[in-house]
């Protein structure tokens, strides 16, 4: 830590050309992430965010996303300016030293939405995830109209080979790892053809700039506005994702009636037919939900963290929950039920 302080006190003095000490470097609870956070509180009362970065990929999926090219500036840079330069509100790059794997960042403060809805009565957490909805709107429109070639999300997308990744990440780690059972060749290839098929509807949904984790976590707010933090993994997917990772959120459960209400004044906002907007909600449900109980035992087994175990049940519910609106799906559902305690 005392290394790290230095290195940053030099950062700091040269590239933000502060002359503040730095007083204290907390380290900030980073979720699932590989990078690390830190606050570093200086002596004139200013604050950062410090992140630290690993050398290499930051993530499996990004392992298998279908870029193509080579990076010239790290993703988290390169969407920040994106989104910054259209005026949407992500917190201020103050500068990155790239032998360090250090960035520093505008600090936004710690009110998580998700700690604020977490005890909230229904009407607030309503309120509080429109103008989530609303802040998703105004990302796809500004983002549908202003040219993207010059950002990353433009180059990698949800395509069939990330969507099918993510289906057989929850297979390996939510059946076989978790639950030390091998699925029969004749459920496989129910599982494998019956996914095959949702990936391929998925494909075909309406498409742009999707966030991949717009959710509770990754909302900070700052004077009553919503900021959007942890934008790296940016690409082009369907636009409903973003929308079922907001309302189908692992960590704050929505009320039915709350869930339904969120949906229509999306559809709304975007000019949609509600019931359109379900049927899409309900496939990307399955596939998003499905690969996050996968990847929550991955979490748990390869990074050793199981704090994150606690919250399968509820993207399973939800699961279960979409297939219920979802009959055409039934051999997918009764599948996976052979294999899912909770379900039996």
């Amino acid at each position: 830590m005392n290394d790290m302080k230095q290195i940053l006190q030099k950062i700091l003095n040269d590239e933000v050309s502060s002359t503040a000490e730095i007083s204290q470097l907390i380290k900030l609870h980073g979720d699932a992430s590989y990078r690390t956070y830190y606050r570093a509180v200086l002596s004139d009362g200013n604050t950062f965010i410090v992140m630290q970065m690993p050398e290499g990929k930051s993530s499996v999926s990004e392992e298998i996303t279908n870029f193509n090219g080579t990076h010239k500036e790290l993703p988290f840079i390169n969407v920040e300016r994106y989104l910054s330069g259209l005026g949407l509100p992500v917190p201020a790059i103050r500068c990155y030293s790239e032998v360090h794997h250090l960035m520093v960042l505008e600090d936004l403060g710690d009110r998580l939405m998700a700690r604020v809805v977490e005890n909230a009565s229904e009407p607030e957490r309503l309120l509080w995830y429109k103008k989530a909805v609303d802040l998703l709107v105004l990302m796809q429109e500004r983002t549908r109209s202003a040219e993207i070639k010059s950002c990353v999300a433009c180059a990698r997308s949800f395509d069939a080979r990330l969507l099918n990744w993510e289906f057989d990440h929850f297979r390996e780690y939510g059946v076989e790892a978790r639950l030390g059972a091998k699925m029969s060749d004749e459920d496989l290839h129910i599982f494998e053809e019956e996914t095959r098929a949702i990936t391929s509807d998925i494909e075909r949904m309406p498409r742009g700039f999707t966030h991949r984790d717009f959710q509770s976590r990754n909302l900070v707010i700052k004077d009553d506005d919503l900021y959007i933090i942890d934008f790296q993994d940016a690409l082009q997917g369907p636009r409903v994702y973003d929308l079922v990772a907001l309302t189908r959120d692992s960590y704050v459960k929505l009320a039915d009636d709350t869930l339904d209400a969120l949906i229509a004044y999306y559809a709304s906002r975007v000019g949609r037919d509600a019931a359109s907007v379900r049927r899409e909600f309900d496939m990307v449900t399955v596939q998003r939900k499905l690969k996050d109980a996968g990847r929550f035992v991955f979490i748990d087994r390869v990074k050793k963290n199981p704090n994150f175990l606690q919250y399968i049940p509820n993207s399973l519910g939800y699961v279960r929950d979409a297939f219920a609106r979802m009959p055409e799906r039934a051999r997918l559902r009764e599948v996976i039920e052979k294999y899912l305690p909770e379900w039996r």
